[in-house]
């Protein structure tokens, strides 16, 4: 089976956590069943997958495309998280124009 494809996500606040959002209930059973810091509420929509807060983290905003940023206050924070995330958000090198560039994982929509 391929890999789920994270459609958006959110930050709740009640619990405190980053939420991904994924198509199906399968899809989001399937992820949880990879990634064990993930969670399934009962009560809550079985698409949503909550994740515990992580580290450095300073904001969730949403970003071009659709996309949603989770934006770390130090690059290691991102791979990180995207490591928890079994790797299925993108992160983007720093250049000289957006030195910062690579503190951000963007999921969502699938970029070329």
């Amino acid at each position: 089976m391929p890999p789920p494809v994270i459609i958006s996500s959110f930050i709740s606040l009640q619990p405190l956590e980053p939420v991904l959002v994924f198509a199906t209930a399968d899809e989001a059973a399937y992820f949880q069943s990879r990634c064990r810091q993930g969670r399934i509420l009962p009560g809550q929509n079985q698409r949503w997958v909550y994740l515990p807060l992580p580290d450095g983290l300073l904001r969730v905003r949403t970003a071009r495309n659709g996309d949603v940023a989770y934006d770390f206050e130090r690059h290691a924070q991102a791979v990180a998280f995207n490591r928890s995330l079994k790797e299925l958000g993108k992160i983007y090198p720093s250049t000289r124009e957006e030195p910062e560039w690579d503190r951000t994982v963007y999921l969502g929509k699938q970029w070329a």
